[in-house]
């Protein structure tokens, strides 16, 4: 099986309507891979929730704590379908080393040498005899103390003292090495093994001199040897059968507990298998968990920058609306003012109404006339220090400069010659009273232009939170769409065989971002719809190359015809140019030809006859000579 996993807004199953027979395993399948495990094979008591209902966070949580319980189950289940196997292991090799100790015996008493292994767990089949240290692995002398050493020494001294004494008059012993050999019991097999001891006449004198007596003792030793040694082919056998038998159940009995093993090794494969499938989706589960959370971290880091925006917004809109109202306050102002410089300008012409016109133009002149000052650029910042820098340059207030430069053009040296000093005096007043005027028309406008120009960076400040808070929003918008098709479009394992996943397998893995999920039935349908388009396709094509056979027949007929009448035509031509001899004539009009073929013959047979004759006589004629 093939363990794949598709992402699914939405799965529907419409299967087709089986047969009885069929129902049970078709349901069957289709639960299994829908579970995306065979963990409802060996454990259909779980409590998992179907993948399809896995849409927060706490239920992926509990589903994950439901799989490792399901896990858990199965390796118990497991562990203890081990435990069984492996005491029959251990009964059966109790079994095989009991039959093989009578094997030995048998063997042994058959007088056979061949070796029998009796079977043992391996150690590495009993991990817990790794922490059990026998004294034969032990290569070095174990350390005593001395009362060790001495208590040691006098335990060897009193059994040494105590074989001695056994040793010395032991009539139990001497009794039974000289009535039984050593034996408390006597097996009926030892006896078959002594040989008969034969009669000391029969081994002194020869058979020439036995008297009758001797004669029927050697008749009766006779039988008995027979019968001895049929008791031994008899026990011989007997022991054969029992060691096949022996044999025979010691092979069963493994090959039984082979067959249990390979079960349980399946078995084990299959649990495996399974375990794996579960725990490959705790790992989906888990990566869905996180990818969630962080989606959600996102969210919430999101909608702090996005709340400090909307304060920000505010404030810059209350500021914008602050400069507005201040500019809209100055430019009234501002509208005052002029109207005031306006009307000093044309209270100049009425003070001045008296004099000439040619007075009166050179005061205009001078009344407009402004000086023209140096505009001074620093050279480094003032917050630089005097002493860090030799270039630093004071800025001068440009007002006071202005002032200055007017208070010289006040002086009598610019006072043209043909004013009087009185004249000249209330011009100069007029002068300043317009001087002051325009100074503070200009500084009106220098502070509407600021504003201005404050104006025209809160409200580009203003954009940009408002673009930062529409990227935010945008931003917010796509993560949360991205979040609910997370929620909704759930990732499921699911079990397919490998002949039913048709998509081309990648590198490294398989993408199934175009595939599609489609019933089996759906497939099924179109295959028998494609098997019997094949079919009609392939009777089309039959039915054609018959009618295209028949016409090449026809073609071949025709041929084969025409083909006969050159034949017959050349045959006419060479009757009708055929010459007719006398040979032919005869034949043609001999009504008996076998007849006359026959005549033939035997005249050919007489001429070589005379010729073999002649030959002959020739012959004896050239010999005489």
């Amino acid at each position: 099986m093939l363990t794949r996993s598709w992402r699914l807004t939405k799965l529907k199953y419409a299967p087709k309507p089986k047969d009885d027979e069929g129902e049970h395993e078709e349901e069957q399948e289709i639960s299994a891979s829908l579970y995306g495990s065979h963990a409802k094979k060996f454990y259909g008591n779980s409590i998992q929730h179907s993948q399809f209902n896995l849409h927060s966070n706490q239920r992926k949580r509990d589903q994950i704590e439901l799989i490792k319980h399901t896990i858990g189950h199965l390796k118990n289940t497991f562990n203890k379908e081990f435990t069984e196997v492996y005491l029959s292991k251990k009964q059966e090799i109790a079994r095989v080393a009991e039959r093989t100790d009578r094997i030995k015996q048998i063997l042994k008493d058959l007088k056979s040498e061949d070796n029998v292994d009796i079977p043992a767990f391996k150690q590495i089949e009993m991990p817990e005899s790794f922490l059990i240290v026998e004294d034969s692995e032990i290569k070095f002398d174990k350390y005593l103390t001395p009362e060790e050493q001495a208590a040691q020494v006098e335990k060897r001294r009193l059994e040494a003292e105590r074989k001695r004494l056994e040793e010395a008059d032991n009539a139990r012993e001497r009794a039974l090495d000289t009535m039984m050999h050593g034996k408390l019991e006597i097996r009926p097999e030892d006896e078959l093994q002594k040989d008969l001891e034969k009669p000391e006449f029969m081994l002194a004198k020869a058979e020439s001199q036995w008297s009758e007596d001797e004669h029927k003792i050697a008749k009766e030793f006779e039988k008995k040897e027979k019968h001895l040694m049929e008791e031994r082919e008899k026990y011989r056998k007997a022991l054969e059968a029992e060691l096949k038998k022996l044999q025979t159940a010691n092979s069963e009995g493994m090959n039984s507990f082979d067959e249990k093993l390979n079960k349980l090794f399946k078995l084990k494969i299959e649990y495996q298998k399974t375990i794996n499938q579960e725990e490959l989706k705790i790992v989906r589960l888990a990566r869905s968990v996180y990818q969630q959370e962080y989606l959600e971290d996102c969210d919430s880091d999101l909608l702090k920058p996005l709340d400090e925006f909307k304060q920000m917004k505010l404030r810059t809109q209350d500021e914008v609306a602050e400069i507005k109202r201040s500019i809209d306050k100055l430019r009234d102002e501002h509208e005052i003012v002029l109207q005031e410089d306006r009307a000093i300008e044309k209270q100049f012409k009425k003070d001045f109404v008296d004099l000439d016109a040619f007075t009166l133009d050179i005061l205009i002149k001078l009344y407009k006339r402004r000086p023209k000052l140096m505009k001074q650029k620093p050279q480094n910042s003032e917050s630089t220090s005097r002493s860090s820098n030799p270039f630093y340059v004071k800025v001068e207030d440009p007002d006071k400069l202005f002032l200055e430069a007017m208070a010289e053009l006040d002086s009598d040296i610019h006072k043209p010659e043909i004013l009087e000093v009185e004249i000249w005096e209330r011009f100069i007043d007029a002068r300043k009273i317009k001087v002051e005027s325009e100074l503070k028309v200009k500084h009106h406008s220098q502070k509407i232009q600021d504003l201005n120009s404050y104006l025209q960076r809160k409200l580009e400040e203003d954009e940009a939170v408002k673009n930062k808070i529409e990227k935010t929003f945008q931003h917010l918008n796509d993560l949360r769409d991205k979040k609910l098709k997370f929620l909704m479009n759930l990732e499921i394992q699911l079990l397919l065989k490998q002949g039913q996943v048709e998509v081309d397998p990648g590198v490294f893995s398989t993408k199934f971002d175009n595939a599609l999920l489609i019933h089996r039935s759906v497939i099924e349908d179109l295959n028998s719809q494609i098997v019997t388009l094949g079919e009609g396709k392939v009777s089309a094509m039959i039915d054609c190359k018959d009618y295209y056979k028949n016409i090449h027949l026809l073609e071949w007929e025709h041929e084969k015809m025409h083909m006969e009448a050159e034949d017959l035509n050349s045959k006419t031509r060479d009757v009708q140019t055929l010459r007719v001899t006398k040979e032919l004539q005869v034949f043609l009009f001999e009504e008996n030809n076998a007849q006359r073929m026959q005549k033939e013959i035997q005249t050919l047979e007489k001429t070589i006859k005379l010729n073999e004759n002649m030959h002959q006589r020739k012959s004896l004629d050239k010999k005489r000579i």
